[in-house]
């Protein structure tokens, strides 16, 4: 009997701990693929100007164009954990927008004035892929702290076309036109650092934080880069599960040619939902 009584005592000492304790999370997934679509609120615009002045203009695609500020996108996010300690991420989205509006006010394109009253339509495309090296110094059962290093490729393409009365560079006067075409593309792969936390509130209900960061002058590119992002995640299953993000991102992209400097800017706020397979 007085055996049976300290075992009696260690064994609801140990229930306890595991009630008050719930097991710990192990960050050690080796393969993980994000799936998820965005609601965003854009701000964005895009100037051309010539080195020696004699073209100085910018486009706001939502007040010149009439871009919607809204906009649904969709994410896919590959995870490979090499090691312990080191992930290796590739992200891809595709920003696409378009519009078809009369103009109310004039707007310089390429050198020429469309004026007030012609029908213009523009869109704009944007191939995104973010590639991202990260490396646990901190990690726990219930906590990984990294840092990271990787490059945000933007391939930006801009066209907008344009019927009414239009005034060409070099011409004297306004002329009815139909076929006003103009086209700009922006190539730059701009690299990021970064810091990342994940914390395991349970064992199925995970929350992350992700900040990057860099201002940097590549050749004839400048790239200034600001993305925050804090999600939530909760896994049905050991490997399957259903979370939320908000993300604010901002980019600002120059690049100096010859004759023309040319650049795109653009911000958004927006809200996630994803699906992630992890294994």
């Amino acid at each position: 009997m007085c055996l049976i009584r300290p075992v009696i005592r260690r064994f609801i000492i140990v229930v306890l701990c595991v009630i008050a304790l719930p097991v710990q999370a192990e960050f050690d997934e080796i393969y993980r693929l994000d799936i998820g679509g965005n609601i965003v609120d854009f701000n964005s615009k895009i100037s051309i100007n010539s080195r020696d002045g004699s073209v100085d203009k910018e486009i706001d695609f939502e007040n010149d164009i009439g871009f919607d500020s809204q906009l649904k996108l969709g994410v896919v996010k590959g995870t490979w954990r090499m090691a312990n300690r080191h992930r290796l991420s590739l992200l891809y989205t595709q920003i696409k927008r378009a519009s078809d509006v009369t103009t109310s006010n004039d707007i310089e394109v390429d050198g020429a004035t469309i004026r007030a009253g012609a029908y213009v339509g523009a869109s704009v495309k944007t191939h995104v892929f973010d590639i991202e090296y990260l490396y646990s110094y901190y990690k726990r059962p219930d906590l990984e702290l990294g840092v990271s290093a990787g490059i945000y490729w933007m391939n930006s393409l801009a066209e907008i076309t344009a019927s009414g009365e239009i005034r060409l560079e070099g011409e004297d006067q306004d002329v009815f036109r139909s076929d006003f075409e103009s086209y700009q593309r922006l190539v730059a792969p701009l690299p990021l650092l970064g810091l990342s936390a994940s914390y395991a509130i349970t064992p199925q209900w995970l929350a992350h934080a992700y900040a990057r960061y860099l201002d940097v002058t590549i050749n004839d590119i400048n790239g200034r880069i600001l993305s925050l992002i804090v999600k939530t995640e909760y896994f049905f299953t050991e490997h399957v599960a259903l979370g939320a993000s908000y993300a604010s991102f901002d980019v600002s992209v120059r690049q100096d040619g010859v004759v023309f400097i040319n650049s795109l800017q653009y911000g958004y706020n927006g809200l996630q939902a994803y699906l992630a397979l992890s294994y």
